[in-house]
């Protein structure tokens, strides 16, 4: 049961605050109604607010773009290239500090971080789906502040580009980079949120080892666990999809 903070609330209750009234249901997910919109708009959002596709792709857009925004974004190509990831990992003699010192505020624009094979919107729907999937709720806060802590933690794919390769990365569906140059412990976020892979992020994890075994020999260790990677996945995914398959497979991007 979620608990309200600041002030004790009885089932079904609502405030009345200006135009709009603030209803608490069983669970106390306080929901906003208005007569300025058709639709109330709740709190903590569930599997069942989430049937609605259009709905659910607007809530992960919400957080992305309230994660773009935030400190720990801004800040942490800054912490990467601090780590050494100051060049661009295809073009090595492209590197952040070839900027104009002159104009500080443009430095490191050579360089820029880019979510490899898992989009930052694959990343964001699969925490949600586990979130959903064990918790049963999640509000955007919840969605932000769990995308700062997996790049906190370094368990995002990454690798950092020039800008030329980074267009050429986005302008090519077959162009890749391989599982390793790829930065961040992002087996592991695979392992944590589990719950949430859905068929089509699964496929897109599956191709991804299967070109990178094909594109590069790799050490016997890599390979197997590459190898066990990819018969998690598959059974994770198959597991998950043996539920609620309609509205997640629906969501396109």
């Amino acid at each position: 049961m979620k608990e309200s903070v600041g002030f004790a609330v009885e089932t079904n209750e609502q405030k009345k605050i200006n135009e709009f009234t603030i209803q608490y249901d069983q669970s106390y997910n306080p929901t906003i109604h208005s007569k300025n919109s058709l639709y109330p708009l709740q709190f903590y959002q569930t599997k069942e607010s989430m049937m609605d596709v259009e709905h659910y792709k607007r809530f992960l857009e919400n957080a992305i773009s309230r994660f773009r925004k935030s400190r720990t974004y801004k800040h942490y190509k800054g912490y990467l290239i601090g780590l050494g990831l100051d060049h661009c990992q295809l073009l090595p003699g492209v590197r952040a500090d070839m900027e104009d010192d002159e104009n500080s505020k443009k430095k490191q624009n050579f360089i820029e971080m880019h979510h490899n094979f898992l989009t930052i919107f694959d990343i964001a729907l699969m925490i949600t789906e586990h979130v959903l999937n064990t918790k049963g709720f999640i509000s955007t806060f919840d969605l932000v502040q769990l995308l700062k802590e997996e790049h906190k933690n370094n368990r995002i794919p990454l690798v950092m580009l020039c800008k030329t390769a980074h267009q050429l990365h986005h302008n090519n569906q077959e162009f890749m980079i391989p599982a390793n140059m790829c930065f961040g412990f992002w087996q592991e976020l695979l392992q944590k949120y589990q719950k949430g892979i859905t068929e089509n992020i699964a496929n897109k994890v599956l191709l991804y080892i299967q070109k990178s075994l094909e594109i590069q020999e790799v050490g016997v260790d890599f390979t197997n666990n590459l190898l066990k990677l990819r018969e998690d996945v598959l059974g994770w995914s198959e597991w998950n999809e043996c539920g609620d398959t309609l509205r997640i497979s629906s969501i396109t991007y």
